[in-house]
């Protein structure tokens, strides 16, 4: 009856590598809340010092608050994205492997009750399981990497596009 209760050291690895990547997962919507929110005070500001600095002609405010959203908004969207991609973002791989169980990243919804998931527990093929997770993880990793490009992209045209318009404001072009 002792044997039953013990582990072999493959499962004790995995389920405490497991643990450790939730951990990890809810210290980061921490971090992403704290780089989230400091973004947004930012944005804040800058909609307010663009309402401060609209023109007293009508035609020119419109176009400034537009622009100032378009330019000074979106950028701070684009990194949010980065942020927060969620697994279920990632590509699909597909469940035509046999015995996945998907044990290593446990949901609710597919685990629901604890022994649901002991059951899986010891269905789990540790090798599927892993490389499954590896994938997604790295698909994911993709996805972030990609937005990432697009955000710097969005950033960079945002930051020529105020100089541009900055410029003209000083040679009286506009």
């Amino acid at each position: 009856m002792a044997d039953v209760n013990k582990l072999d050291q493959n499962t004790l690895n995995v389920m405490l590598s497991a643990l450790q990547e939730v951990q990890n997962s809810v210290r980061a919507y921490d971090t992403k809340a704290q780089v989230v929110s400091i973004a947004f005070i930012f944005s804040l500001g800058l909609i307010t010092t663009v309402g401060t600095l609209a023109p007293s002609q009508p035609e020119y405010s419109l176009s400034l608050v537009i622009l100032s959203w378009l330019f000074g908004i979106i950028p701070v969207v684009t990194f949010g994205l980065v942020l927060y991609p969620s697994r279920s973002m990632a590509p699909k791989l597909g469940n035509n492997v046999s015995n996945l169980q998907k044990s290593f990243y446990v949901l609710e919804e597919r685990y629901p009750m604890l022994e649901d998931y002991l059951e899986s527990l010891n269905k789990s093929d540790w090798k599927i399981e892993l490389a499954y997770e590896i994938q997604k993880n790295s698909l994911l990793r993709d996805v972030k990497r990609r937005r990432f490009i697009l955000a710097l992209c969005v950033a960079g045209t945002s930051y020529a596009v105020m100089f541009l318009i900055q410029l003209m404001r000083t040679i009286n072009t506009f």
